[in-house]
C-alpha cells in the first residue's frame, strides 16, 4: 500500500483493533468500515471510522458501504443491492427482515431469488474456510460476478463446500461438556479447517435448557500451539432481558481467575467479534485455565459420582425424596396381571 503512495485508504471489516497508521505517510486519508463491538479507540491511529456497533439493530460492513455509496449515484442501488444483501445476510443470517431501519431491498429480491443469495453466501464462505484459507478463489469469483446465480456453478466453490461441509459432519457430532454452573456448553474439537464457527452456529441452535446462555466450540489443530474458538448465544437465550453479552461474559471468567493475570495473559485476540458472536485465538495453557474457571465437566463428574454409590437419587433433593417415600406402592404389578385368568 505504501508503495502505492495512495491518497486515500478504506479498510472494511477489519475486526475493529487499535494499531498504528495503516501506512507511514499519515497524510493519506484513511476511512475504516466496521460493526465489530469497539470503543473509540480500537481502530488504526490516524484513521476515520464509521461503526454501528453501538446502535441496535447492528449495520453490517457491507450494509454500512452500501448506504455510504448508493448516493454518490443512482447505478449502484440498481448493481450492488445484491452484495449488500450477501454481505448483511451472511452475518445477520438469512432470517433477516428488510424493515426498516435496513434498507428497501424488494427490488433486488425481485431480481435474484433469496435461495439464490443464500447459496451464494456458503459457496464465497467455504474457500476460507478449507484448511488452505483459499480466500483468493472467492474474491476472484466475486470480482467476476454480476448476479449472484453466475457464483452458483463456480467449480473452486462448490469443491471447497463439499471439503467443509465433510469437515463439518467429521467434527459436529462432539459430545458437549457443561460448565458448573450449566450456561456454557464446551465441545472441543481438532480440525485442520475453520469450522469451529459453523459448529458453533449448529450447536447453539440445537440445545437447550433454562440455564444454557453460550455454546463455545473450541478447535486445538487450527493454529500450531493456539486454540481457536468461537461462541454463540443458544437460541433458548435469545429472549433473555438483559441480553447476553458473550465479550463480557468471557472477560469477566477471565478475570475470576486466581492468578488474576489470566485476562491480560490472554492476550489482544480474545473475545472479540459481536456481543452475541465472540470468539478468541488463545494459548493452550491460557485456554485450559479459562476452562478451569468455568468448571468445565464437573456437573457430569457429579453425576457419575452419584451412580458409582448405586443410588440414582443420591443428588434429588429432599423434598423429592419425600415425594418419592410418600407414593403408594405400585399395585398393578407384572406378577399380578399374568395371574388373572
Amino acid at each position: 500500500m505504501e508503495e502505492r503512495k495512495p491518497s486515500y485508504i478504506f479498510v472494511l471489516d477489519q475486526g475493529s483493533r487499535a494499531s498504528p497508521p495503516v501506512v507511514e505517510d499519515t497524510s493519506a486519508t484513511t476511512l475504516v468500515i466496521d460493526h465489530h463491538f469497539a470503543h473509540a479507540t480500537d481502530f488504526p491511529q490516524a484513521s476515520l471510522h464509521v461503526s454501528a456497533c453501538h446502535s441496535p439493530p447492528v449495520a453490517t460492513s457491507s450494509l454500512l458501504t452500501y448506504e455510504l455509496c448508493k448516493t454518490l449515484h443512482p447505478s449502484v442501488a440498481e448493481t450492488c443491492g445484491w452484495l449488500c444483501a450477501i454481505g448483511t445476510q451472511g452475518d445477520l443470517g438469512n432470517a433477516i427482515k428488510w424493515e426498516a431501519p435496513f434498507p428497501d431491498l424488494h427490488a433486488t429480491f425481485k431480481a435474484h431469488t433469496k435461495k439464490a443469495i443464500t447459496d451464494a453466501i456458503s459457496l464465497l464462505n467455504a474457500p476460507r474456510r478449507t484448511a488452505a484459507f483459499d480466500v483468493a478463489s472467492a474474491w476472484t469469483a466475486l470480482l467476476a460476478a454480476r448476479t449472484p446465480a453466475q457464483l452458483l456453478t463456480t467449480p473452486r466453490l462448490l469443491a471447497a463446500r463439499a471439503e467443509v461441509a465433510a469437515e463439518v459432519e467429521r467434527c459436529t457430532h462432539t459430545p458437549p461438556a457443561f460448565s458448573a454452573d450449566g450456561s456454557v456448553a464446551v465441545l472441543r474439537i481438532a480440525s485442520p479447517a475453520q469450522v469451529h464457527p459453523v459448529i458453533a452456529t449448529r450447536w447453539a441452535a440445537h440445545l437447550a435448557s433454562p440455564s444454557l446462555q453460550l455454546v463455545l466450540v473450541a478447535n486445538s489443530a487450527y493454529l500450531p500451539g493456539k486454540v481457536n474458538f468461537s461462541c454463540r448465544v443458544a437460541r433458548s437465550a435469545r429472549a433473555r432481558q438483559p441480553p447476553v453479552d458473550i465479550i463480557a461474559r468471557l472477560k469477566l471468567v477471565a478475570g475470576q481467575h486466581e492468578s488474576g493475570t489470566l485476562l491480560q495473559r490472554l492476550g489482544e485476540d480474545f473475545a472479540k467479534g459481536h456481543v452475541q458472536a465472540s470468539g478468541g485465538i488463545v494459548g493452550e495453557s491460557e485456554f485450559a485455565q479459562l476452562m478451569d474457571v468455568l468448571g468445565v465437566g464437573e456437573q457430569r463428574a457429579k453425576k457419575d459420582k452419584g451412580k458409582e454409590g448405586g443410588d440414582d437419587d443420591d443428588d434429588a433433593s429432599p423434598r423429592k425424596r419425600k415425594k418419592k417415600a410418600d407414593l403408594p406402592p405400585q399395585k398393578n404389578t407384572l406378577s399380578n396381571y399374568f395371574a388373572k385368568k
